[in-house]
């Protein structure tokens, strides 16, 4: 009982474990309800885009068009891509030259699908909807031409075909992303533990006794941390290459060493501020989490408020995870190198800065008094 009340007694004299109580997780709820709520007031966007431009195909089309008032699914022009790479649309349907002529002749038609990179989750689960959808009505009078101008109905007119650019699959949309965060996890989490041992063990103490330079023990904790983060997110790679994510391998072996470099430094940054092992596990979890709701995988982030959608310009792993489905949904040629030089310098920047503070901190706690 007195080890219980003597742990207790040196837990809550420190005011730090009242911020970490109290400050951290009130200040966790209230930023991750902003993305959150995100959700609530996600409208899915549509756009269609016809290529068909005879007459019957403008009828056609207007008609199926006017089934839909609600603002979901609207007309776009030829500038559909950048709207989809803005995400100011979800997904843009494209009709084909042919469209008609292949309905009133009974054929299989096909209507293109293009979703957007920034809300991909609301792209693919639109799609899966549109595809159920489609299937149901195959046979049945909806897109059979005669019924929207006679009323007539016929079983023999087979519903549109949605196919995918390059047929991509919705089932390994994810991967490269999840690759991201798996480096992203490893390399803060073992970021954050790096200096709280030696703090508590009183070690930090003797490098500035010992014949060891202050320099090489700094770099030599960073660069133990972005190797362990980069053999996870190799191994993660590894485990999702037999899927075809449809990226290049250099574009995706780049990324994870700079996703590594990044929260590594930050991670060390959490530890050099850190006292304890609680302090910095608390911290680096909630930096974890906060950062997978910035990726835009579990949120929408088009339904953001518009400083915070400016804000998430300079997160790397935000940046990181849209230059892949840029060039996952889009081809290589999608991501030009001005965006990726952009990219590569927010986070050198925001790397060397972490790197600088961290060094000056432990520094000085080894500097004797």
């Amino acid at each position: 009982m007195q080890f219980i009340k003597y742990e207790l007694k040196r837990i809550f004299v420190k005011p730090s474990t009242y911020i970490v109580l109290f400050v951290i997780p009130v200040l966790f709820v209230l930023i991750g309800g902003i993305f959150f709520n995100s959700l609530a007031s996600s409208n899915l966007k549509v756009g269609v885009y016809s290529e068909d431009k005879s007459p019957l195909s403008k009828f056609t089309v207007g008609v199926v068009m006017s089934l839909f008032r609600g603002g979901t699914i609207q007309y776009v022009g030829k500038d559909y891509l950048e709207l989809l790479k803005k995400g100011e649309l979800h997904a843009v349907v494209v009709i084909p030259n042919g469209f008609t002529n292949g309905l009133f002749t009974g054929r299989q038609t096909e209507i293109k699908y293009i979703p957007s990179p920034v809300d991909t989750q609301l792209s693919a689960a639109a799609y899966l909807v549109f595809q159920k959808m489609f299937e149901d009505l195959s046979g049945g009078p909806f897109f059979n031409p005669k019924v929207l101008q006679q009323m007539y109905t016929s079983s023999s007119v087979p519903a549109p075909k949605l196919v995918t650019e390059n047929d991509l699959d919705f089932d390994r949309v994810f991967a490269p992303s999840l690759i991201l965060l798996i480096t992203m996890f490893v390399a803060l989490m073992i970021g954050a533990s790096t200096f709280v041992g030696d703090k508590e063990t009183k070690f930090i103490r003797v490098i500035s006794v010992g014949k060891a330079r202050f320099s090489q023990y700094f770099l030599s904790k960073f660069l133990v941390t972005v190797a362990i983060s980069c053999i996870s997110g190799l191994v993660a790679y590894l485990v999702f290459l037999p899927s075809d994510m449809s990226v290049s391998v250099n574009d995706v072996l780049v990324l994870i060493l700079f996703t590594s470099l990044f929260h590594s430094a930050l991670g060390i940054f959490v530890s050099s501020l850190s006292r304890n092992y609680l302090i910095s596990n608390l911290l680096g979890t909630a930096l974890s989490i906060l950062l997978i709701f910035s990726s835009g995988i579990l949120t929408s982030i088009s339904s953001l408020p518009r400083f915070v959608r400016n804000m998430l310009n300079f997160v790397p792993i935000y940046n990181s995870v849209y230059l892949l489905r840029l060039e996952q949904l889009f081809g290589a040629g999608s991501v030009n190198m001005q965006m990726f030089l952009k990219n590569s310098a927010v986070i050198t920047t925001l790397t060397c800065g972490f790197l600088i503070v961290s060094f000056l901190v432990v520094k000085r706690e080894t500097t004797p008094r």
